[in-house]
């Protein structure tokens, strides 16, 4: 413990030294995560493009608005939610501009806050006064990136220093300002500022998607290389923190919740519809923190198996390089005579050496001639459920549907009826949408019968089907032969 008599007073320079150097350092660093957001300003296409009285800044923060709403609905924002977004605010601020030239600026927003063409890091070198002497470091960042998802399809996710940027609060840890937001949140909701409460929730599912984002990420870098961390410094303590964060925000979370639901018991008619969104924005905070707790109960052996498999990997001596930054676009700038020379190079030193698939013909012919394999029968213990005798359920036709189609499918002859005008006629007799269901049912099944049907046969004309509930093919049906 130091002795207080030996400490500078609170209001002497020397008090102040310490905060000073890491404040600075701290707003530097703010301060340079911002440059990305200006230097769509400076870009010739922008400043051609005639944008009416909208500010080429505010599409920025808006392209950032949209990802990181998309990304508390769902995986992210496609660029079509984008492209939405801007020709909405560019006919909101007078813009002429057409519908695919909006489409066409909100390309390069987008683009300039990818980092285009490299689509790596931003990257600014800075003073770091924080030790013991200034020394020059490297800040590195990203404010937004493109994933492809499982189904094939690709959108944009903000990172953290994203979302930081978007909410203002660069340097002050997420999980600081979830409490502090929360706080705020349940003094406005027990004083009946119902307004501003809805607005203060959004800002607190910001902070839980922020927080997210960082557990995804850290945990993204342990499955690439878990050499780039240490337990004890970088996940250990972080994992910790965030288990005791999780569950106090829970606990808070339904306290709010429960307080929201008494006060819709006798709210205002004002009020009710505000209290409604603000219970489903707290709703979705705490399912959001139950999954991310879920999460970090799952790091810890998550880190240990990924440690255990990456151990014995052999390791590149270099880098590998970006395909597409690096190789695709350097090539496609070479003259065709030269890149086919330089083709069979490329291709030995990306495409690793394989021996050639070998047919042996009598092993082939031993294998198909051999008798198939019978299975072994498992014997399989049946239990006697105790079933629940059901009601009997309403048959989903009925009974003047099924007449309705019958009465129709008997004026069909050998001359034959469209399917077009068979729905015509079966709904000009007042049959809803079941009944049209039966009568296209009843002709796929004369098309191809497992069955009886009563002479009726269906063939495809050779024309399109104009039907407002049903597309493919003209069918037509006939009684007797075709």
């Amino acid at each position: 413990m130091s002795d207080p008599s030996t400490e500078p007073p609170s209001d002497s320079p020397a008090a102040h030294t310490e905060r000073w150097q890491e404040a600075v350092t701290r707003r530097v660093r703010a301060l340079l995560r911002t440059a990305p957001l200006h230097a769509p300003e400076r870009l010739q296409r922008l400043r051609d493009a005639d944008l009416g009285s909208v500010d080429v800044r505010s599409l920025v923060l808006r392209a950032l608005d949209v990802t990181i709403e998309e990304m508390g609905l769902g995986a992210g924002a496609r660029r079509l939610d984008v492209h939405r977004a801007f020709g909405e605010m560019l006919a909101a601020g007078g813009s002429p501009l057409t519908r695919e030239e909006a489409a066409g600026i909100a390309d390069v927003v987008v683009d300039a806050l990818l980092n285009e063409p490299r689509r790596t890091a931003f990257s600014e070198p800075y003073m770091d006064w924080s030790g013991d002497t200034p020394t020059q470091r490297q800040l590195e960042w990203k404010l937004l990136q493109e994933q492809e998802l499982s189904d094939g399809r690709f959108v944009l996710q903000a990172t953290t220093e994203g979302i930081n940027v978007y909410t203002g609060m660069l340097e002050y840890d997420v999980r600081d300002a979830q409490v502090a937001e929360e706080a705020v949140l349940h003094a406005q909701v027990r004083r009946g500022r119902i307004r501003d409460a809805v607005q203060t929730a959004r800002n607190a599912r910001l902070r839980s998607i922020e927080l997210q984002e960082q557990l995804v990420r850290l945990l993204k870098v342990v499955e690439r290389d878990v050499a780039q961390l240490r337990w004890e410094v970088d996940i250990g303590q972080h994992l910790e923190a965030s288990r005791e964060h999780l569950g106090e925000r829970m606990d808070a979370e339904r306290k709010l919740r429960a307080m929201v639901s008494e006060r819709r018991i006798t709210a205002s008619d004002a009020d009710a519809p505000r209290l409604a969104e603000l219970e489903d924005i707290i709703e979705d905070c705490l399912g959001r923190h139950m999954r991310l707790q879920g999460h970090v109960m799952r790091a810890v052996p998550a880190f240990l198996a990924e440690q255990e498999r990456q151990i014995f990997r052999p390791r590149a001596l270099v880098a590998l390089p970006d395909l597409e930054a690096d190789v695709l676009r350097p090539a496609l700038g070479l003259p065709g005579g030269l890149l086919s020379d330089l083709t069979p190079d490329l291709l030995r030193a990306f495409l690793p050496a394989a021996a050639p698939a070998c047919l042996y013909v009598p092993q082939l012919l031993d294998r198909l001639l051999a008798p198939p394999r019978q299975p072994v029968p498992e014997a399989v213990t049946v239990e006697d459920e105790v079933l629940e005798l059901l009601e009997d359920v309403a048959p989903y036709y009925s009974a003047e549907d099924e007449r309705l189609v019958a009465e129709l499918l008997s004026e069909v002859d050998e001359r034959g009826l469209a399917m077009t005008a068979a729905l015509e006629r079966i709904r000009a007799r007042g049959a809803g949408p079941r009944a049209s269901g039966l009568l296209v049912l009843k002709a796929l099944h004369a098309f191809s019968p497992e069955g009886d049907t009563e002479g009726l046969e269906t063939i495809r004309s050779g024309g399109t089907l104009h039907d407002e509930d049903y597309v493919g093919d003209e069918l037509t049906l006939y009684r007797g032969t075709a």
